[in-house]
This record gives structure tokens, C-alpha cells and sequence, in this order.
């Protein structure tokens, strides 16, 4: 990928041209186009949604007449490939909808729709958006494609990256480590803020949340050493497909995603400043985490009836005794503990019937209890747990959400993240 400056200002009649002959050659391709809104003149001068207020680099809610002006380069080769949508929307009446095919002409060397940022001038970040991923126009796909990455130049692989692969959300850090983030929901809006500390050394850390609960809490380093013509990180956001470059195709054809209330925060944000708020509802002002392990405050969050998870246990299979609750970020060294068979059980209220576990990671699971205690492994009922393929269980980082349920009645979730090393 290469630097450029602002690709729609300084070529406007040459990218209309190209608009044209791209929307002719994809409806030859048969694919339906949602009814959106798209540039146009008219509007390139509009009041403009976008600002930088408080505590916020940048922030853009939609609900402008134009949208993305002060983005530096917005980076799309189609008429499609971005514009705004009146349905579905996260807060308002609009959101910005990103679309790429396998058709499309490649634009900064490479087949993308993504809004490009500046350089950041400071390493202490945070960024947030709500995301909506329609399952029509995102069909399963073993190749992935990047949906927010911090790229900073040189002719290297972004060392810090959000990609979609076979339906999972990963985060991808230095080029080689995978980090599985649980599924990639689709049909629902979600609201994600990262906090990111960009360093080259171990002082680097990545905070990320999906609907106020902490599903990544991971230190060390997470960017090049910047110098000669790599930079520090520039975030970009869309779509961006690889396997597509040129003439590649994979199994699908096309990528739809949506995002609205997108923010960039300095290095004095918070939480409370970067969340999403949805339609008709109140901007939480803290995370919830589980722990508080990570130094933020957990909020009671369960609803009026109290069902709700309230800790983990992790348990020895052999002896059937618990051994330590799993905080958030814990780390579970199995040779310490003595542990080979293990199991995990989720502390409940009184009132929950059934808990629905939902593992990811080096290992993936779920399964629904439907008796106390309730397990991720299950049990006879009795107190007697069983193991399934935590024989020992597989070392890496692990993602796992337990939901509470009183018939059809869900409470609340609780989710942590934790690494199991030998």
C-alpha cells in the first residue's frame, strides 16, 4: 500500500468516470444493490457531520448532508463503495454503508473501500464505531479480509489488524499472531471501542470491547519501530480483500458492512467519551469488564429480575473441586495448578434454569447447561465433572461468554478473557 493524498478531492472528474465504467461492468455481475445514498456534487460543500470536539480527534455520526469531507483519503474505486444508508442505523437517521466485490478495480494498490486517516501524531489512541453486518451480503468465506487496520507504510503488512475469517473476528498483531475474538454476528449492531497504546515494545497494550464487555486485554508490542519510510500508525476503516487484487476470487463475491457513530479519541478519552449510543437508550460510562482486574469498574448490569453470571470457576475434573475463580486477562499456568482434566463452571443467580456457553479460541465450544451447577463441559448434576477435550486443555487465548437463561428469559452475560499457558 502506498501513501496518497486525497483521492476524491484532487481527481474528482477522472474518479467520476471511473465510477461510471465500474457500476457498468458490476451490474453485469447480476448483484442487487441495496437502495442507498451516494456522493454527489450538490453535497460535496454540504454542512458537514463531522467533528473534533473534547476529547475526540475526529468523529463523524452521519447525519450530515455529506459525510467523510475531512476524511484525508477516502479510498473506493465504485459509485457503491461508500455511501450512507437510512437503513439499518445504529443512532439517528443515517450510517456510512461500505461495499466491495471481487469486481472492482483496485485503488491504492489494492481492492478496498476504507476511509483512510492522517498519520497519528500521538501513540495513546482509542477508536470506536457501531458496526452492522448484514448475513446476505456477508456470506461465509475461509480467505479474510481486513476491516480496520493501522497500517504504517514501508511496503509492510499492517502490524496491527481487525480481519474476518470463516466467520470469526481476529485480531492479527505484528503480522503472525492470530487472536481469535469470538464470532462475527451478523443481522445485529454492535458496538466495539479499542483502546491502543501503539508501541513497539513491551509497553504496548490493546484494550478492546464489544457491547461494554472487555473481549481483548493483551500487552506488548503491536507496531514497527517507526524511521526512514515507515511511519507511526494510520487507521483506516471499510473493507479491504487481498484475495481479490487482480483477478483473485474466493468463495463469495461480495462484502457489505455498516458503521455509524465513528470516533477517534486523543490520549485523555475515555471510555464514557468513545462509546457508541444507540437509539433510545443511555451511554453507559463504564465498561463492564468482570474483574476490574485491568484497574476499570465493573457496573452491575444485571436487569430488574437479577438473573445474571457473576463468576467463573475453573475447576479440577480429577478431584471435582473448584481451584480459582477466572478473573478477566487471568492467566492459567496448568503445570502451577496441577491441572490436566479441567472444566469450567459459571456462578449464577438463584433463579437461572439454563447457561449457554460460547467458547473461542485455540479451542471452540458451545453448549448450553440445563442444571446447576452449570458447566462449559457439562456435569451429571451431581457435582461430577466432566472434561471433554481438556485432557489436558489446548494453551493459547481463550474468549468465553456465559448467558444466563430462566425459560426463554435471558439475563445478563458475562464474558472474559483469559490465556492458558503450560
Amino acid at each position: 500500500m502506498r501513501r496518497t493524498g486525497n483521492f476524491i478531492r484532487n481527481n474528482q472528474r477522472l474518479l467520476a468516470m471511473s465510477l461510471i465504467a465500474a457500476s457498468i461492468a458490476s451490474c453485469n455481475k447480476g448483484v442487487m444493490e441495496p437502495s442507498v445514498e451516494t456522493y454527489n456534487d450538490s453535497t460535496l460543500n454540504a454542512t458537514v457531520s463531522t467533528k473534533a470536539t473534547g476529547n475526540l480527534v475526529w468523529s463523524d455520526n452521519l447525519e450530515g448532508s455529506t459525510f467523510f469531507t475531512s476524511v484525508p483519503s477516502v479510498q473506493t474505486a465504485t459509485s457503491y463503495g461508500i455511501t450512507t444508508a437510512t437503513n439499518p442505523v445504529y443512532q439517528g437517521t443515517k450510517s456510512a454503508r461500505f461495499e466491495l466485490r471481487d469486481t472492482d478495480p483496485e485503488n491504492h494498490s489494492g481492492t478496498r473501500s476504507e476511509i483512510s486517516f492522517n498519520v497519528q501524531t500521538n501513540l495513546n489512541r482509542w477508536y470506536s464505531y457501531a458496526l452492522y453486518v448484514p448475513s446476505a451480503y456477508y456470506k461465509f468465506d475461509a480467505e479474510d479480509e481486513i476491516i480496520t487496520q493501522w497500517h504504517q507504510g514501508g511496503g509492510l503488512t499492517p502490524a496491527l489488524c481487525l480481519r474476518v475469517k470463516s466467520d470469526k473476528l481476529y485480531i492479527r498483531i505484528m503480522g503472525d499472531t492470530w487472536v481469535e475474538l469470538g464470532n462475527w454476528d451478523k443481522d445485529a449492531w454492535h458496538a466495539y471501542v479499542m483502546h491502543i497504546k501503539h508501541s513497539s515494545g513491551s509497553d504496548g497494550l490493546i484494550e478492546i470491547w464489544k457491547d461494554g464487555a472487555k473481549i481483548l486485554n493483551r500487552s506488548g508490542a503491536n507496531m514497527y519501530k517507526a524511521g526512514g519510510d515507515i511511519t507511526n500508525p494510520t487507521v483506516k476503516m471499510g473493507i479491504y480483500k487481498s484475495d481479490w487484487n487482480g483477478s483473485g476470487t474466493t468463495a463469495t463475491n461480495i462484502r457489505v458492512l455498516y458503521l455509524d457513530d465513528i470516533k477517534i479519541g486523543n490520549e485523555n478519552a475515555t471510555y464514557a467519551d468513545m462509546v457508541p449510543t444507540k437509539n433510545g437508550t443511555t451511554t453507559p460510562t463504564t465498561p463492564t469488564d468482570g474483574s476490574g482486574s485491568d484497574g476499570s469498574t465493573t457496573l452491575p448490569t444485571a436487569p430488574t429480575t437479577g438473573l445474571s453470571v457473576t463468576d467463573f470457576k475453573l475447576v479440577n475434573s480429577a478431584t471435582e473441586k473448584d481451584v480459582v475463580s477466572i478473573t478477566n486477562g487471568a492467566t492459567i499456568s496448568l503445570s502451577k495448578l496441577g491441572l490436566t482434566k479441567a472444566n469450567i463452571r459459571a456462578v449464577a443467580s438463584t433463579d437461572a434454569k439454563s447457561v449457554k456457553f460460547e467458547l473461542s479460541g485455540k479451542q471452540s465450544k458451545t453448549s448450553t447447561d440445563a442444571a446447576a451447577p452449570f458447566a462449559l463441559h457439562g456435569d451429571d448434576g451431581n457435582g461430577n465433572f466432566y472434561y471433554g477435550n481438556w485432557n489436558p486443555p489446548a494453551t493459547g487465548t481463550y474468549t468465553l461468554k456465559a448467558t444466563p437463561y430462566s425459560g426463554t428469559t435471558a439475563g445478563t452475560a458475562k464474558t472474559i478473557t483469559f490465556t492458558i499457558t503450560n
